[in-house]
């Protein structure tokens, strides 16, 4: 089963080609702006996810008594 957040991730890139991309076809600079949103989303959802498995990796420290 694919992970959410790992959905969510795509869903993000995928919104920010389609705001690119009308943006450009449009020439209208908001689209772009939305679309750099949807991206900029999209790269901190897939930093947090990557950063979430890697701490899920790392062994717990023994306290020092």
């Amino acid at each position: 089963m694919v992970d959410r957040w790992l959905v969510f991730i795509i869903l993000e890139f995928v919104s920010a080609a389609v705001g690119f991309t009308w943006g450009f076809a449009a020439n209208v600079p908001l689209f772009m702006y939305v679309g750099g949103f949807f991206f900029s989303l999209g790269v901190f959802a897939a930093t947090r996810w990557g950063f979430e498995k890697w701490k899920g990796k790392q062994k717990p420290r023994r306290s020092k008594k």
